[in-house]
C-alpha cells in the first residue's frame, strides 16, 4: 500500500494534514472515489474539479490534490501549481510505472493514427500472442474493451490500464498520442519503447494558435518525452515529417524513416497493385523485400501498413508476424468502411474530417468508380474554421455530387458552418457538378443514396465510427453506417 508522502508530485506548493496515511487508489472524477482514495481535482474547460472536493470526501476520499485554496477540508490537502501535471506523476508512482515494464509504442500525427494502431495490434498479436490498443475508437486491453472518451485518456487512466495489462501478462501495446494529450500532461511520465509520427496537416486550429505550435507540440513526444536511446519512426511523405526527421537526426536521435515511394527511406514499398478492396505490395527494408497484402484500399493505407511494420520491427517482431498481422486485419471501424448492398453502389464511410484526409479518400475511390463520385460531409462546430472552405473546394474538385451537411455542430448553428464550407465552392460557374445543402445529416445521406446509381460511389465522410451526433444541448444516437444500411434495407424490403 502506498502512502500519500510516497507519491507526492514534484510541484507541491504546500500541504496540510498528515502525509503518512495509506492511499488505496487515485481518481480525478469524484464519482470514482472509494474509501481511502486520493482525489485529484483537475481544472477542466467547463468544470473546476475543486467544486467536487466535498463530494469526494463524502465518498471516502482520504486526501485531496488541488490547485485551489479551500478551507474547512478535514482530510490532508496537497496544493500544487498544476493538478494535471501532478496527477501524471502521482499515477506513475502509485502504479509503480508499468510503462517501463511494457513495450509501449506511441503514434502521433494528424492522419492515420487509428488505422496504424489496429495494424500494429494485429502484428503484435501474431508476434507475441497478446497486445493492447488504446485510441480513438476504443481501448482494447485484451481482457476488456473500454469505450473511448478521449483519443488519449487522462494519465491516471493510462497508468491504471497499463498496470492491469501487466497483471494479465500483456507486455506489448500501441497507443495513439494526441496533441491535446501532449499539451495537457496526459503522457508526460509515460515510457515509450518506440515513438512514431505519421504526418501533419491543417487541423485543431481551435486548440493550436498556429501550425508551428501544432508541430512543436507533436515534436515533444520525440524530443522531450522519448528517451534518447529509444527509436523514432518518422513518415517522410510530408514536409513536416521530413523536417522532424532532420531535426531528430541533428539531435543524435535514433531515427528510422518511412515512405511509400522514396527508396532512400529505411522502410518503403514497391510493386504496388491496388484495387478498391485491397492492395498488394512489398515492404522494403535493408535490401530485403517482403510481400504483403492489406485489406484496406488506398495508397495512404499502404503507408499506414509501412508505419506499423517499422514500429513493430523496433520491438523485434519478425517479418512473418508483420506480413501475417497486416493481411489478417479485415477492416477498421469507420475507416474506409464499405457498406454492403445489392444496388451496385460503392458506399464508403470514412472518418476523414481534415482537408488532406478528405482529399485522400475521394482520390482513392475515383479509380474504382465507373460513374459518379458523391461526397457527403460537414465540419465540426467549435473546431478549426480555417479548414471549412478548404474542404469545400476539395470536395468540389474531386467529386461529381457534393452534399454539404452537418457533422457535430456542437454550439455553432449548422447553417453557419455549411455557409463557411460553401465559401470554398465556386459559385455561378457553368458546371455539370451538383451541389446540395442539407443541414439534417440523415436526410443528406439518404438524399445522396437515392440519387446514386449502380457504378456510383458515395463517400460519407467526417464521423466514421462515431455513434452519436453532438449538439449544443444534447447528443443524439447517430451512426452513418446504420443510416446507410437502413436505406438499403428499406429499398430491399420494398422490392
Amino acid at each position: 500500500m502506498k502512502t500519500l508522502r510516497s507519491i507526492l508530485p514534484s510541484n507541491v506548493l504546500s500541504t496540510t494534514g498528515v502525509l503518512d496515511i495509506e492511499i488505496s487508489g487515485v481518481a480525478f472524477d469524484s464519482r470514482q472515489i472509494h474509501k481511502g482514495y486520493l482525489f485529484c481535482a483537475l481544472n477542466g474547460h467547463n468544470i473546476d474539479g475543486s467544486a467536487f472536493i466535498f463530494d469526494a470526501i463524502e465518498r471516502g476520499a482520504a486526501a485531496i490534490v488541488t490547485e485551489a485554496s479551500r478551507k474547512n477540508i478535514e482530510v490532508p490537502v496537497v496544493k500544487v501549481d498544476n493538478a494535471r501535471k501532478a496527477l501524471s506523476q502521482i499515477s506513475k508512482q502509485f502504479y509503480d510505472d508499468p510503462s517501463a515494464k511494457i513495450k509501449l509504442l506511441g503514434i502521433t500525427g494528424t492522419k492515420g493514427k487509428t488505422t496504424i494502431t489496429y495494424l500494429t495490434q494485429s502484428i503484435l498479436r501474431k508476434a507475441f500472442e497478446k497486445a493492447f490498443r488504446i485510441g480513438t475508437v476504443e481501448y482494447d486491453m485484451e481482457f476488456e474493451t473500454i469505450q473511448a472518451n478521449n483519443t488519449t485518456p487522462e494519465s491516471q487512466v493510462v497508468f491504471s490500464m497499463l498496470d492491469q495489462a501487466l497483471k494479465n501478462g500483456i507486455k506489448h501495446g500501441i497507443m495513439e498520442v494526441s496533441s491535446h494529450a501532449l499539451k495537457t500532461w496526459r503522457v508526460e511520465d509515460i515510457s515509450f519503447s518506440v515513438a512514431g509520427f505519421t504526418n501533419l496537416s491543417l487541423e485543431h486550429t481551435e486548440f493550436h494558435p498556429s501550425m508551428d505550435d501544432y508541430f512543436d507540440t507533436k515534436k515533444r513526444l520525440f524530443t522531450e518525452l522519448a528517451k534518447a536511446d529509444k527509436p523514432s519512426v518518422i513518415g517522410i511523405d510530408n514536409d513536416y515529417g521530413q523536417k522532424l526527421a532532420g531535426e531528430l537526426k541533428k539531435l543524435g536521435k535514433q531515427v528510422f524513416t518511412v515512405s511509400v515511394h522514396n527508396s532512400e527511406a529505411d522502410f518503403y514499398s514497391s510493386n504496388q497493385k491496388m484495387t478498391g478492396l485491397y492492395s498488394d505490395f512489398e515492404i522494403c527494408n535493408q535490401n530485403e523485400k517482403h510481400k504483403c497484402r492489406i485489406n484496406l484500399a488506398g495508397e495512404f493505407n499502404i503507408f499506414n501498413a509501412l508505419m506499423a511494420a517499422a514500429m513493430c520491427r523496433m520491438v523485434n517482431a519478425d517479418w512473418t508476424a508483420i506480413t501475417e498481422g497486416i493481411s489478417s486485419l479485415k477492416n477498421v471501424p469507420g475507416r474506409f468502411e464499405s457498406i454492403k448492398n445489392e444496388a451496385g453502389i460503392n458506399v464508403i464511410v470514412d472518418y476523414a474530417h481534415s482537408p488532406s484526409a478528405l482529399e485522400n479518400v475521394l482520390k482513392t475511390v475515383r479509380p474504382i468508380t465507373r460513374n459518379k463520385v458523391f461526397a457527403v460531409f460537414g465540419c465540426g462546430g467549435n473546431r478549426s474554421q480555417e479548414k471549412r472552405p478548404v474542404m469545400g473546394r476539395i470536395a468540389y474538385d474531386n467529386a461529381d455530387v457534393v452534399v454539404v451537411t452537418s457533422d457535430n455542430p456542437r454550439k455553432e448553428p449548422p447553417d453557419s458552418i455549411i455557409e463557411q464550407i460553401m465559401g470554398g465552392i465556386p459559385q455561378n460557374v457553368a458546371t455539370e457538378k451538383t451541389i446540395i445543402k442539407e443541414a439534417d445529416r440523415k436526410l443528406a445521406i439518404l438524399q445522396a443514396l437515392k440519387m446514386a446509381k449502380a457504378g456510383d460511389t458515395v463517400v460519407i465522410a467526417g464521423k466514421g465510427h462515431e455513434t452519436g451526433q453532438y449538439f449544443a444541448d444534447k447528443t443524439i444516437p447517430f451512426d452513418d453506417r446504420e443510416v446507410a444500411r437502413s436505406f438499403f434495407k428499406v429499398e430491399q424490403d420494398e422490392k
